[in-house]
């Protein structure tokens, strides 16, 4: 049974529209849906959870069961959760998910070598890094420490969540601005977002490419430092963003839009300061974090930038792909824009 308060925000939501100034969510945010069987939906992550893949605390079951108003209905989806957004993209590759979290860097690379049969469409938005007064993501080194500058890196072992991630690229093109090389300069190896601070301290790497919500922890606040943010090689732009397998799209368009307007009203809801107490117990239980540390940044202006409609633009993606040409980190342009399709989300975009 829905808890009255929980049904009261929703009535709100429905009457005043975004708590985050969006569009009004009545009249087309929520799809009717038919009397049929529910489409499955199998969907991975990108090697992220909670604050850095926002859609994970979205579609727990909780929220399945209380807020979303179409799972069940016009889809199910369940969840594969990966190191990074290269696995994402073999999964993709092999026709093992639908939908999967993407990171630039990947994407590009996948659509020169054709690697998805039938192509791959960009549906949505994630989150973005370096917009003013929003929080992003860098690499980190112990506070005190010989590392000072990025050219202090040299020599140094680097961790990153996965080899080919955003965090990977935009690591190189950073060391090649600076006049390093990332095969010869630095020794690289992976280690999962989770375990990075931990390698610091421990002293098993000199540094690495931190995200929210570990950046976050108070003992990272006090005794890690960043060398350099990741939007320092391309200005603001999508980290990461959604993207469909076009045989599924073609297949089931309806589904699509369903879950897409899942998400962004679950979207919505957690930002809604009336369920903010329940947004931040259900994101400590995912990440089994103190909740007092997501009260000091998550769903603030601490946090990363989310578009309220999910909106994802040929802006916010094509200087890091043009930054990887540049720097010989890619054979050929994509022409991104020829890849994003926003009308399956419940509200247009702006051209």
């Amino acid at each position: 049974m829905q808890h009255k308060g929980l049904l009261a925000s929703r009535r709100s939501l429905l009457k005043s529209g975004a708590a985050l100034g969006g569009v009004a969510l009545a009249g087309g945010l929520l799809p009717r849906t038919a009397h049929a069987e529910p489409v499955h939906i199998r969907y991975s992550t990108g090697g992220g959870i909670g604050p850095t893949e926002i859609e994970t605390v979205i579609f727990l079951d909780w929220m399945k069961a209380n807020v979303l108003p179409n799972h069940g209905k016009a889809y199910t989806v369940d969840f594969t959760f990966t190191r990074s957004t290269p696995e994402a993209a073999s999964l993709l590759a092999a026709g093992q998910i639908d939908i999967a979290c993407q990171s630039w860097a990947i994407f590009a690379a996948a659509v020169l070598k054709d690697a998805v049969a039938g192509g791959m469409t960009i549906i949505a938005d994630n989150f973005q890094e370096g917009r003013p007064d929003w929080a992003s993501g860098g690499c980190y080194v112990l506070n005190g420490g010989p590392i000072k500058t990025v050219e202090d890196l040299k020599g140094k072992t680097v961790a990153v969540n996965g080899f080919g991630s955003a965090s990977d690229l935009g690591l190189r093109v950073t060391l090649k601005k600076h006049g390093l090389d990332a095969k010869k300069d630095i020794r690289m190896v992976e280690v999962p977002f989770p375990a990075m601070a931990s390698a610091i301290f421990e002293k098993r790497v000199d540094a690495a490419t931190m995200v929210l919500p570990f950046i976050a922890a108070e003992r990272v606040q006090k005794e890690l430092r960043p060398v350099f943010a990741n939007d320092a090689p391309f200005g603001p732009y999508s980290v990461i963003f959604e993207v469909v397998r076009n045989e599924f799209l073609k297949a089931h368009p309806e589904a699509v839009k369903a879950f897409l307007a899942d998400w962004v009203f679950g979207l919505r809801w957690l930002y809604d300061p009336q369920n903010r107490a329940k947004a931040i117990e259900l994101t400590a239980g995912l990440l089994k974090s103190p909740p007092e540390t997501l009260e000091t940044y998550f769903l603030t202006h601490k946090d990363y930038y989310r578009d309220p409609n999910g909106c994802v633009s040929a802006a916010t993606l094509q200087r890091p792909i043009d930054a990887m040409v540049e720097e010989g980190f890619l054979a050929q342009r994509v022409d991104i824009a020829k890849y994003i399709d926003t009308g399956y989300l419940p509200a247009a975009c702006p051209a």
